[in-house]
């Protein structure tokens, strides 16, 4: 495939998706993503990592919130303990140099996420990563521009690239859950497919 590299697979996420079940006052503290004419308008998302907001909100001025940065930990990461070991596995296991941004997204049964591409310095710098907490066999994750299309389940870790037009899918009947890492790394995919061909 072009634009997924699949890492792993069955790696234990059942602590994490009990934490989530545990707190679920956690989803969608955060409502940048989710605004009405958002391509993830429909999802629901838990921020665990970026940049620190509390200059913004002191200034009200956002127009610089997406540029250089270096990300800070949300109280998610300290209420869902089990994620620590999930994203430094990860980070250990892919060689990275630095950690970006980190958050779980959600699709219930019958909802999307819309077309679109990732723009931006974040999406330039990092690689991004997810780890399917939950999956079920009607969730698709899709390029729209290419034959290409995946169907993760728990445990599955894929590397995916997000500049390319892409959406998502629930068809099912139980919610999808994923963990982005966005991880910056020295040539990763050069590197996995030298060592795959």
């Amino acid at each position: 495939m072009k634009n997924f590299i699949q890492i792993a697979q069955g790696v234990n996420v059942t602590p994490l998706a009990m934490e989530l079940h545990q707190h679920p006052e956690l989803w969608n503290v955060d409502m940048e993503r989710l605004r009405p004419t958002a391509p993830h308008r429909d999802s629901d998302d838990i921020w665990v990592r970026y940049n620190d907001k509390a200059p913004y909100l002191k200034s009200g001025d956002w127009s610089t919130f997406n540029d250089a940065h270096e990300s800070i930990w949300y109280p998610a990461f300290y209420a869902l303990p089990s994620l620590r070991k999930l994203i430094f596995d990860l980070m250990a296991a892919v060689q990275g140099e630095r950690l970006g941004g980190v958050l779980i997204w959600r699709l219930k049964p019958g909802h999307a996420i819309h077309p679109h591409r990732d723009a931006g310095w974040h999406v330039d710098y990092y690689d991004k990563f997810n780890i399917c907490v939950q999956g079920n066999p009607e969730g698709k994750f899709i390029y729209t521009d290419h034959d290409e299309a995946i169907i993760a389940a728990a445990g599955d870790v894929h590397r995916f690239i997000n500049t390319e037009n892409h959406t998502v899918v629930n068809n099912g009947t139980e919610d999808m859950i994923v963990l982005c890492a966005c991880i910056k790394t020295h040539n990763y995919d050069e590197r996995y497919r030298r060592g795959h061909d």
